[in-house]
């Protein structure tokens, strides 16, 4: 059934959310007002597959797919409320400027295929070098969550298996997952997602608004 809807109002703001400063990232918890409605509206929709090519096991061994609203007209009140509220917790966490945010909203939506995947496989780590990574974890599961590693030398072959043996990379902290809570933290760092139990995202969908936003160049 269609369902016409007005993208910036379902992704209002939540006035009363908390944020929890830490060394290497910021937690706001209850980031969104209506969170319920936000879940009913992704769980409706189908989703795209990501990185899929000839040589990718996505598919085969898990479905790894994006979702995009293009919220090609946003309300400019609602839509300047959000870059200045990130861009404050940004600004704070990485001692830049100013931030622009962009007008799609993007969402990283996974599932495991295959069964019994030990702990040791993970999400490929990597970088997003100049870029700050803003998320909002939006499943129910909250299992794992964002593991920050130790620098290591990687190469990032996610469009090949997006899944990979983190044996050898040494975990610095992990952000827990908590179903609408916003993380932010500097993408020099490298991270994957992570989580605990793979059983877990096998019947259920892990699905995390993703948004990357670029550092200006100093002046």
């Amino acid at each position: 059934m269609i369902k016409p809807v007005k993208i910036e109002e379902i992704f209002k703001l939540n006035p009363n959310a908390v944020a929890e400063f830490h060394d290497d990232y910021v937690i706001i918890d209850n980031f969104y007002q209506d969170y319920d409605s936000i879940i009913e509206l992704i769980e409706s929709c189908p989703v795209e597959a990501w990185k899929k090519s000839q040589w990718s096991r996505n598919f085969i061994d898990y479905y790894d797919c994006r979702l995009i609203f293009a919220n090609w007209q946003p309300d400019p009140v609602l839509l300047k409320q959000r870059t200045e509220w990130i861009s404050e917790f940004v600004c704070n966490l990485i001692n830049v400027n100013a931030v622009t945010m962009e007008r799609s909203l993007q969402f990283n939506v996974f599932k495991h295929i295959k069964k019994n995947v030990p702990a040791t496989k993970q999400h490929h780590p990597h970088y997003d070098a100049d870029m700050v990574n803003v998320l909002v974890y939006l499943d129910r599961q909250a299992n794992g969550g964002t593991a920050l590693y130790e620098d290591y030398p990687v190469k990032n072959n996610e469009a090949t298996n997006l899944i990979i043996d983190v044996s050898d990379f040494k975990i610095k902290e992990i952000i827990p997952a908590k179903p609408n809570r916003c993380v932010i933290f500097g993408g020099g760092i490298l991270h994957g997602a992570y989580i605990e139990d793979n059983s877990v995202y096998v019947d259920n969908w892990r699905i995390t608004q993703a948004t990357i936003l670029r550092i200006p160049d100093e002046e």
